[in-house]
């Protein structure tokens, strides 16, 4: 933690008892950390990379570290590869292609994010056959429409909306947060994604009073006080369009001022 707080909540309604290991200040991946969190109980291990809601991106040996060392003592490896495709090392980094070789592997994608299309409500997993079989056999019957599906498709295979999303996403995150570090009591940390992480440093004013001072300006951050492990010190940024993202910057501008 922090991390995606859903899978929290799915290992509570059936029955498991969450075990958090906390991250440091920078979000490094402190792996020897989190193996020693592993006990003869453990039944799945859940990680975010990139890692939300920092935007980190670990590297694919420190990964593999950990899908290794629950493949020997029999643990579900579950990555969520949500905010992968953003990532310019996102091929690099996947795990995807490495079902075949660790069968505790468990790799969750959506179009939510990437291909924006958070309507149709279609996510996907990549396992090898023995563990899609015990899916299969627990999964909710009709669970995915065939509508939703065309779109995903079609999605897959517009290449020019894939290269002029990363081409855009990395341009115009490099200039937000360029601005947002100028405005003095803000620390931007470094993200492969398409949000930025900021923490407020002069204790001014809360996450919470600038979301809802933004709000007044029909502008959504996410206060980030929710994440377990975060305070009222950090929130998160979403790239938009260069126009949108100075408008943001202005706002919050006037905020600290």
């Amino acid at each position: 933690m922090p991390s995606f707080s859903e899978y929290e909540k799915a290992a509570l309604r059936v029955g498991g008892k969450p075990v958090f290991v906390q991250l440091p200040e920078n979000f490094a991946l402190e792996t020897e950390k989190i193996k020693k969190a592993v006990t003869g109980d453990t039944k799945i291990m859940c990680l975010c990379n990139p890692h939300s809601p920092s935007g980190t991106l670990y590297s694919k040996e420190a990964v593999l570290e950990l899908a290794d060392f629950c493949n020997k003592k029999g643990i579900i490896f579950s990555i969520d590869e949500n905010y992968i495709e953003f990532a310019e090392k996102g091929q690099d980094t996947t795990l995807a292609g490495m079902v075949k070789e660790f069968e505790n592997l468990f790799v969750i994608r959506s179009v939510t994010k990437f291909y924006g299309m958070a309507g149709i409500r279609l996510g996907y997993g990549i396992a090898a056959p023995v563990l899609v079989k015990k899916l299969e056999d627990v999964r909710v019957p009709w669970s995915i429409n065939s509508l939703a599906s065309c779109a995903t498709l079609a999605a897959f295979n517009d290449a020019g909306f894939i290269e002029n999303t990363k081409r855009t996403i990395v341009k115009e995150r490099a200039e937000l947060a360029k601005s947002l570090n100028k405005i003095e009591g803000l620390h931007v940390y470094p993200s492969v994604t398409n949000f930025l992480l900021v923490k407020i440093q002069n204790r001014k004013i809360t996450s919470t009073q600038l979301k809802e001072t933004l709000a007044k300006e029909r502008m959504l951050i996410r206060d980030c006080c929710t994440f377990a492990g975060m305070d009222d010190t950090y929130f998160r940024v979403t790239i938009r369009s260069a126009s949108d993202n100075l408008k943001l910057v202005e706002a919050i501008k006037r905020v600290f001022a």
